[in-house]
């Protein structure tokens, strides 16, 4: 016989044994019916979860085990706390808090010693005197019979054996200087991962954040260097917090991007030149995110909200069972995410998780904007409350994510994807409708209008920022590649079969075509100089061998998108915050498409040529300000043969 709380005044008793007596504490239980094998008994009022353990029944305790309680809307409106939570430190004492209304004794070992903790609803709380900087600390959790020793959701600081406790005023202090991008079409992003942006490069320590920041003779400069002189307002990293399947000693031993949550205000130690020093990992970042500042360089981070690596060892079902994860109608886990779980980031407390470690790192690092992955498995009350205390930090914070529509048991109209898109406005999206436009649908096999596929009508919609998908080009985040999914170049490969020069030339083409679009450019590292991952569209856990980059950064194809975005820059037409066809005119002329952007001081005529053959075009009395490819003007004409961009400015 087996007793569960499913419901706060409901208990569950997997038995079809006839009982004739029941008694929990000073409860009252009336029997409520029989189902699928099992009695139901209601309680008169709501059972002390941290306290009631054992049931009587027929005379006979048994252990109370907690069922679905943790699941139920009851459960989440009672047990919500506002108060502070993780360790709070100071230099004579610390505190410690942690939500658990379930469990039933917890204490706190720091360094090896053991404190008792007292609960005061909904949380367990104590005082442990003495400094206790630098020390290691856990909790020992008993829900049942047993205890068990868990990490805290909460620790910022870790070592690889143990969570910290550090005085994180004794940290770098960071001058406060915001990247101030007032539109999200002012911005120009470049995504990289923090090991492969200096683990090929001649600077001291290669893979780290400190490795982003140093000179490097191969680069001319460091690398936050070359990303804002390319023309980048912001630098995206792929996930630093701490994430699973890497050797944070032994660093070659394994490679993974990122996308496996294990703690989620801990920074990764595998990106620290000595994970044994919990400061350094965190003063590297705050030293290297300055560095780029004083750059006018933003840094944005990738962040994994909608699912944990391995629920298992994620510390909250050890802490408060079930309550973390999404579950469908018959109360088992869903797997939207692909990864073996969701998070349920409707519950309070998980959502307030969610904020207060993205808030964490708007405050101490200063962070500029946040990438959501797979954006489309959270719900817009979050994203909501999310932009909110962000906004509270940094007025400029840049918010973005991937808005696919994907399946999850929040109701269509609460889910934080394109199709509600205009109930969130504040955040961009991805365009995959652009991607798949200029680099050929994953799924079918049209071909791409940047590798000369016949798809005009949905390059120009493209082109003008997707008016038909979005509020405002604010919210299209044009690209044709970031870190998975085949390289642009590695496309065109698998495309024809083998390599040609050409290739070059098309891809030229496409970046230049992410420059003049409407919206947010979008640039994956290397993607300027024909990047390659050798065909591997899943990179995840290949080797260095796969994903570093071996930069290039005196091809001419660098310099051409450096000048382009300079461009881009300069003329306002290419950054509207609105739809407007009076300033926007697209058109196609047989397979030429003709762009033009024009205000009262000058016009902006674009040729968008992506075949070979050779054309004769007007210049309109005006003047050739960028080829994509080599041109010949001559007696009022352009002559071009190659795919690109061919931009002529008219003033007015």
């Amino acid at each position: 016989m087996r007793i569960f709380i499913d419901e706060l005044r409901l208990i569950r008793i997997e038995s079809d044994q006839y009982i004739y007596q029941i008694s929990l504490d000073d409860n009252q239980l009336e029997w409520q019916k029989n189902e699928n094998g099992s009695q139901y008994f209601a309680t008169k009022k709501d059972i002390d979860l941290h306290l009631n353990e054992m049931i009587y029944i027929n005379e006979k305790p048994y252990k109370l085990e907690l069922g679905i309680v943790t699941l139920t809307d009851a459960f989440d409106k009672k047990y919500r706390y506002d108060g502070p939570l993780g360790y709070i430190y100071h230099k004579t004492h610390t505190d410690f808090v942690l939500f658990s209304p379930v469990a039933k004794e917890v204490k706190v070992i720091i360094d090896g010693i053991s404190y008792d903790m007292t609960y005061d609803m909904p949380v367990w709380k104590t005082t442990v005197s003495g400094d206790l900087d630098s020390k290691s600390y856990l909790y020992d959790i008993r829900l049942y019979d047993t205890f068990k020793k868990v990490r805290d959701p909460y620790a910022n600081a870790a070592t690889p054996e143990a969570n910290m406790i550090i005085d994180f005023n004794k940290t770098y202090q960071m001058k406060k200087t915001p990247i101030k991008v007032k539109n999200n079409v002012d911005a120009v992003i470049y995504e990289g991962h923090v090991r492969d942006m200096s683990v090929t490069l001649d600077v001291e320590h290669p893979g780290t954040f400190d490795g982003l920041a140093e000179e490097s003779c191969q680069l001319g400069q460091s690398v936050l260097s070359y990303v804002k002189k390319l023309g980048m307002t912001h630098l995206q990293l792929l996930p630093i917090y701490d994430f699973e399947l890497v050797d944070e000693i032994e660093k070659d031993k394994k490679y993974n991007w990122g996308y496996n949550p294990s703690q989620y205000f801990v920074l990764e130690g595998w990106f620290s030149k000595n994970p044994n020093d919990p400061y350094d990992r965190i003063n590297s970042l705050k030293k290297t995110i300055e560095k780029a500042h004083k750059l006018k360089l933003g840094i944005n981070m990738d962040v994994v909200y909608n699912h944990v690596f391995n629920h298992e060892t994620f510390p909250y079902d050890d802490i408060v069972p079930g309550y973390f994860y999404r579950h469908d109608g018959f109360n088992q886990m869903t797997n939207g995410s692909f990864c073996g779980n969701e998070i349920e980031t409707r519950h309070y407390m998980v959502r307030r998780l969610i904020v207060d470690s993205l808030v964490h790192y708007a405050k101490q690092f200063q962070m500029d904007g946040f990438r959501f992955d797979l954006m489309g498995l959270l719900d817009l009350d979050t994203m909501a409350l999310i932009e909110e205390k962000l906004k509270e930090v940094n007025p400029y914070i840049m918010l973005y994510g991937e808005g696919w529509n994907m399946q999850t048991e929040i109701p269509s109209k609460h889910r934080a994807n394109m199709n509600n898109q205009s109930k969130f406005q504040y955040y961009a999206h991805f365009n995959d409708f652009y991607r798949n436009t200029m680099k050929g649908d994953l799924n079918t096999d049209e071909l791409g209008f940047a590798m000369g596929g016949n798809t005009h009508k949905k390059a120009m919609k493209s082109i003008v920022g997707s008016p038909h998908m979005f509020t405002n080009p604010n919210q299209s985040i044009n690209y044709v590649e970031c870190h998975d999914n085949l390289t642009f170049y590695d496309r065109m490969i698998k495309n024809h079969g083998f390599e040609l020069p050409d290739f070059k030339v098309v891809q030229d083409f496409v970046n230049h075509m992410i420059a003049i679009s409407q919206g947010i450019p979008f640039y994956h590292a290397g993607q300027e100089f024909y990047r390659s991952k050798k065909g591997d569209e899943n990179s995840y856990e290949s080797s260095d061998h796969i994903n570093k980059i071996l930069w290039r950064p005196y091809e001419q194809s660098v310099k051409q998108l450096r000048k382009l975005l300079k461009i881009r820059k300069r003329y306002k037409l290419y950054r509207l915050n609105q739809y407007d066809q009076n300033q926007v005119k697209i058109e196609k002329a047989d397979k030429l498409i003709i762009y033009t952007l024009e205000d009262k001081d000058y016009k902006l005529i674009h040729y968008i040529k992506n075949y070979f053959t050779l054309e004769k075009l007007p210049l309109n009395e005006g003047k050739l300000i960028f080829p994509s490819q080599k041109a010949i003007t001559e007696k009022n004409q352009l002559f071009i043969d190659q795919p690109g961009i061919y931009i002529i400015e008219i003033k007015k």
